[in-house]
C-alpha cells in the first residue's frame, strides 16, 4: 500500500510539474531578439521621446522600403536625447510584433 501511495504521489507531483511549467510564460525576449533579422540604414535624428526616437532614414531595400521618417523603439542601452537632432547617424534594427526597435545608434562624421 505503502508503494502504491508512493507512486501515485509522485506520478501527481511530476504531472502537475510538467502542466504548470507549460502554463506559465517564460521571459526570454533577449533570445527571440537574437533570433530576429537585423535591418541597418543611415540618416539623421528629427526628433526625441521619451521611448523612441526619430529617424528620417534612406530607403532599405530588404524591406522594399523607401525613404521615409519614422520613430523606432528604443532599447534600453540608449537613452532619450543620447545625440542632438540633426545628427547624422547609422542605426540597426529588427522588427518586434509590436514595433520597430532600434538596436544600435552610431553617429557619422562627414
Amino acid at each position: 500500500m505503502r508503494i502504491l501511495f508512493t507512486s501515485l504521489l509522485f506520478s501527481l507531483f511530476f504531472i502537475s510539474s510538467y502542466s504548470l511549467a507549460d502554463a506559465m510564460p517564460m521571459a526570454h525576449d533577449h533570445m527571440a531578439m537574437q533570433n530576429l533579422q537585423t535591418y541597418g540604414s543611415e540618416g539623421v535624428i528629427t526628433q526625441w521621446q521619451s521611448d523612441r526616437v526619430g529617424i528620417s532614414h534612406h530607403a532599405i531595400p530588404a524591406l522594399k522600403w523607401p525613404a521615409m521618417t519614422m520613430n523606432f523603439r528604443l532599447p534600453p542601452e540608449i537613452s532619450p536625447n543620447a545625440l542632438p537632432a540633426g545628427t547624422p547617424v547609422a542605426f540597426t534594427f529588427v522588427k518586434t510584433e509590436s514595433a520597430y526597435q532600434l538596436q544600435t545608434l552610431t553617429p557619422l562624421t562627414r
